[in-house]
């Protein structure tokens, strides 16, 4: 591929083929276009040429899905969310179904409800930045989810949003969130150690027969530190168990 690639109409990648991305190159998605792909990308961007994906107008959307897709130093930045009728996706990266790694790799400025929505897939994420998104900023939803670096600050609504997913991770930061740094629900399984909830209105909301296990917390300056709770009907009661916490008997809950 070119160096620097502008889309302006719906672009779809085929299954049974692999692409390879290069360091360096530069995409820009307008127009409500949408890039598609049920064939494996492999994006080698590197620290000192890392590839952009971003959207000049504020309106470019990406749907991967069925495959496996390593994404390796991307920038994502002003991204928006399909406007496919036939796909009910809010994310400026969508994945389905997919085994997925992302390392070393950025979102920011997302125009979506979500800057990376990841749905039923196998997802590895390592040293991820999510900044300046305008709803959730990582949504999880029935997969699975292995992780160790994320963080987030200036995130509108959630930073990490769980739903009815198996989550393993460490070293998670939500800062400046105005909703929760993390949502936890829909009979979601996990134990994360290292999280660190600061200036959020929210840090951490259990909830919809979820367990969670939180390991070494640090929650400092939240309007609320904990929620634990129910909000459908159709779930059972939902646990938290808390391990090593800077300031336990100073929480807000």
């Amino acid at each position: 591929l070119d160096k620097d690639i502008v889309i302006n109409k719906n672009y779809h990648f085929s299954k049974n083929k692999k692409l390879i991305i290069k360091e360096g190159t530069n995409i820009d998605i307008l127009n409500d276009s949408l890039i598609t792909s049920e064939g494996s990308i492999l994006f080698e961007g590197t620290e000192k040429n890392p590839i952009t994906i971003k959207s000049s107008d504020g309106k470019g959307s990406l749907i991967l899905s069925h495959n496996k897709y390593i994404i390796n130093f991307v920038k994502f930045e002003n991204l928006s969310y399909p406007k496919d009728k036939s796909k009910i996706l809010h994310g400026g990266l969508n994945v389905i179904n997919s085994d997925l790694e992302i390392i070393n790799s950025e979102v920011k400025s997302s125009n979506g409800e979500d800057g990376i929505n990841i749905v039923s897939s196998m997802s590895l994420i390592q040293n991820l930045k999510a900044s300046n998104i305008k709803s959730d900023a990582i949504d999880i939803d029935f997969g699975k989810l292995k992780f160790d670096n994320i963080y987030c600050e200036n995130i509108l609504n959630d930073c990490l949003d769980v739903s009815g997913s198996y989550v393993e991770g460490e070293n998670l930061v939500a800062n400046k969130v105005l909703d929760k740094g993390l949502s936890f629900g829909e009979n979601s399984i996990g134990t994360i150690s290292k999280t660190s909830f600061k200036n959020n209105k929210l840090g951490v909301a259990v909830k919809d027969g979820s367990k969670l296990e939180l390991i070494d917390s640090q929650l400092i300056d939240n309007d609320f530190d904990i929620a634990v709770f129910n909000k459908k009907k159709e779930y059972e009661g939902s646990t938290l168990k808390l391990n090593i916490v800077n300031n336990l008997d100073q929480l807000n809950i």
